[in-house]
C-alpha cells in the first residue's frame, strides 16, 4: 500500500505517549465500561429514564469491540468516551422532552426526501443543493448533537449551540488536519442521519471511526427497525418548533436499509446516486483510514479497502435484487456524472419527478453555492485507486452488472 498518513500534531503524540507510559493505552485513565458511561450521563443530566432499552444491545456490542478490537490510543479513548457520553446525555434529554410534551408524538413526518447511495457518490453535494430550497427542512449538525431545548425558528441561525459544536469539530481537525480536506463537517451544515441513529447505537458512524468488526457484523445482521422508529420520533422533536414543508434527509447507510426506511416512511421520496464504485472505494478507504488513525496507531489500509470492496459488491447486488423484486417505494436514480455536469438540471428533473415546484430562485442559489464552493465535489481530497492494492480488472468484473444497469461511466 502507498497510503501514507501525514504527521500528527505534537500534542496528540504527547497524549498518546502518556497512555503508553502507563502500560495500558489509557484504560486506567478513561473508562469505557457501560455502567460508568450510563452512570456519568445520568449524573451529569440529573435524568435516568432512557426510554426504550433497545439501544443497550448496540451499546454493549460497541463497547466490547472498542476494548477488544479497536486498539485505541489514549486520544482514541478520550474521543470515544466523549462522543458516547454526549450521545447518551442527549438521548436522556430527548426522552425527557418527549415525556414533558406528549403532543410532539402527534407531529407528522410527511413524504420526506431521502438521499442515499454509495459513500462519496455525490450524496453530500445533492443534499446541500436540496437544502438551498427553504421549503426543505434539513437536519443541521448542531441540532443532532445537542437537541434540547428543541430548535426554534426565531433563533435557529443564531443558536449558541452552533458555536459549541464548532469548537468540538475543531478538535477533530486539530487531531488530524488531513480530515478537513477529505470531508467538510460544520456545525451549521446539513448532515447525515447517522447522528440520529447513533442514539440507538445502530449506525455506520462508529464503523467509520473505529476498527470494530464485531460491531459491524452485529449492525449488518440485526433488524434495525427500532432504530428507524426512533429516527421518526427524533425528527418530530426537531420539527416541533421549526418546520419546513418536508424533510430532506441523507445517509449512504440508508441504502442497505431500504426495507426499514420504507416501513417507517412509506411515502418517502428516495433518490439514489450512482458513481463508479472503484472511484468510491479509493476515496472512502482513504477517509476511513484517516478517521481510524485519529484513534489508533494500528491502521490496516489494505484491509479497509478490501472490506469496502466486498461490502459494496454485496450492497449493490442487494439493491438491484430488491428493485427487481418490486421494492415498494418511490425511488429515483441519478448519476454522479450528471449531477456534477449540470446540477441545476439534475435537481430540476428530480423536482419534476416528485411533482414539486422548482423555482428560478432555487436555481440561482445552486449556481451561487457552487461558485463559492470552487469545485463540485466539495473537497481537495487526493487519492488513487492504485493505492488500495486491489486488482482493477478483477473489480471491474465484480461491478460490471451494476455499472451496465445504471449506465455509470468509468472513472478509474
Amino acid at each position: 500500500m502507498v497510503w501514507r498518513p501525514g504527521p500528527r500534531p505534537a500534542w496528540v503524540d504527547a497524549l498518546n505517549a502518556l497512555g503508553d507510559n502507563l502500560g495500558d493505552a489509557g484504560r486506567s485513565m478513561v473508562s469505557l465500561r457501560e455502567a460508568d458511561l450510563l452512570g456519568a450521563a445520568s449524573a451529569t443530566t440529573g435524568l435516568d429514564d432512557w426510554g426504550d432499552g433497545w439501544f443497550r444491545q448496540g451499546l454493549s456490542v460497541l463497547l466490547g469491540a472498542l476494548e477488544d478490537e479497536a486498539r485505541l490510543t489514549l486520544v482514541g479513548r478520550l474521543l470515544a468516551r466523549a462522543e458516547i457520553q454526549r450521545i447518551l446525555q442527549n438521548r436522556l434529554a430527548v426522552e425527557a422532552e418527549l415525556r414533558a410534551h406528549p403532543e410532539i408524538d402527534g407531529e407528522v413526518i410527511a413524504a420526506p426526501i431521502v438521499v442515499t447511495g454509495l459513500g462519496r457518490s455525490g450524496t453530500t453535494l445533492l443534499h446541500e443543493l436540496l437544502a438551498l430550497d427553504p421549503n426543505n427542512r434539513v437536519p443541521m449538525q448542531w441540532e443532532l448533537m445537542y437537541s434540547t431545548p428543541p430548535p426554534e425558528s426565531a433563533t435557529y441561525a443564531t443558536d449558541p449551540r452552533i458555536e459549541r459544536v464548532r469548537r468540538e469539530i475543531g478538535v477533530m481537525s486539530e487531531a488530524d488536519p488531513a480530515f478537513a480536506q477529505m470531508h467538510e463537517l460544520a456545525a451549521d451544515l446539513p448532515t447525515e442521519c447517522i447522528y440520529v441513529l447513533a442514539h440507538q447505537f445502530a449506525t455506520d458512524m462508529f464503523v467509520g471511526e473505529f476498527h470494530i468488526p464485531s460491531y459491524a457484523i452485529w449492525s449488518g445482521t440485526t433488524d434495525l427497525q427500532p432504530a428507524y422508529d426512533y429516527h421518526r420520533r427524533f425528527l418530530r422533536l426537531l420539527q416541533w418548533r421549526h418546520r419546513g414543508e418536508r424533510w430532506a434527509l441523507k445517509a449512504p447507510s440508508h441504502l442497505s436499509r431500504m426495507s426499514e426506511l420504507f416501513a417507517t416512511y412509506p411515502d418517502a421520496r428516495v433518490v439514489i446516486t450512482h458513481r463508479d464504485p472503484l472511484r468510491v472505494i479509493g476515496s472512502l478507504a482513504s477517509l476511513m483510514a484517516t478517521l481510524h488513525r485519529m484513534r489508533s496507531d494500528h491502521v490496516d489500509y489494505g484491509a479497509i479497502a478490501a472490506q469496502m470492496a466486498f461490502g459494496f459488491d454485496y450492497l449493490t447486488a442487494k439493491v438491484m435484487q430488491q428493485r427487481d423484486q418490486g421494492l415498494r417505494g418511490n425511488v429515483t436514480d441519478i448519476l454522479y456524472a450528471d449531477l456534477v455536469h449540470d446540477p441545476v438540471a439534475t435537481v430540476r428533473a428530480l423536482y419534476a419527478t416528485w411533482d414539486l415546484h422548482f423555482t428560478e430562485t432555487h436555481a440561482e442559489r445552486i449556481r451561487a453555492h457552487l461558485a463559492d464552493r470552487g469545485h463540485a465535489d466539495g473537497s481537495a481530497h487526493r487519492y488513487d485507486f492504485a493505492d488500495t492494492g486491489l486488482d482493477r480488472d478483477q473489480q471491474r468484473a465484480v461491478f460490471r452488472r451494476y455499472m451496465e444497469r445504471y449506465d455509470i461511466p468509468e472513472e478509474v
